[in-house]
């Protein structure tokens, strides 16, 4: 797909004010699927909207709406190095430091369940606390040193990994399978492992 003679066409495209590299819209990625794996259009809506939901392609304007729209809606290929089949564990540690940027970033406006995922994390990771703020803080301004596009495409790249792996309650995890399958869908994700060992320290770099 992403094959520079045979894949789909990317365009620099301005989203607001922020000019997006490498943006691709959902009827190219669509239409794609259908002529070259020879699909129908069901089939190649049903193959879209996974490749969303399991975040090797991210909406740009509606970054909670995990499918595919076959129009002008605009996306992007994560970067492989947050691809699902890396096998990267979700770690609560990650995911604390990811929680504790936005914080900063955002002066404390995070979504509800953000913010009870954040005071859960608190509780559950408290030794490593220190050092979840000292990443958070030093990400935060190895950020803002960045280009501003360049900024906004590593947040959203981010922001997309975690709606896949830390989805919000009520909302379909792709990622979820196996013995530890949350059979309640408004479960939440952090609680429900809340009282499970600390994980290993793994941290998402900055690319």
């Amino acid at each position: 797909m992403q094959d520079p003679g045979n894949g789909i066409k990317t365009q620099t495209q301005r989203l607001m004010i922020t000019t997006i590299p490498h943006a691709i819209t959902g009827s190219d990625v669509f239409e794609w699927l259908i002529q070259r794996l020879q699909v129908t259009e069901e089939e190649g809506t049903l193959l879209g909207n996974l490749l969303v939901k399991l975040g090797y392609i991210y909406p740009l304007q509606e970054p909670k709406n995990l499918s595919l729209k076959p129009d002008s809606s605009l996306y992007r290929f994560q970067t492989p190095y947050f691809w699902p089949s890396q096998e990267w564990p979700a770690e609560d540690t990650d995911y604390a430091i990811y929680l504790a940027k936005k914080n900063i970033r955002k002066k404390g406006v995070m979504e509800e369940y953000e913010k009870e995922n954040y005071n859960l994390l608190n509780k559950k990771v408290n030794h490593k606390w220190d050092f979840i703020i000292m990443q958070a803080k030093e990400q935060y301004r190895a950020g803002k040193e960045r280009k501003k596009a360049d900024r906004f495409v590593l947040d959203c790249q981010e922001r997309a990994y975690w709606l896949v792996h830390r989805p919000e309650p009520g909302c379909l995890d792709a990622m979820d399978y196996g013995i530890n399958r949350a059979t309640d869908p408004n479960t939440n994700k952090v609680e429900q492992t809340l009282h499970s060992a600390s994980p290993s320290i793994h941290t998402l770099p900055i690319h």
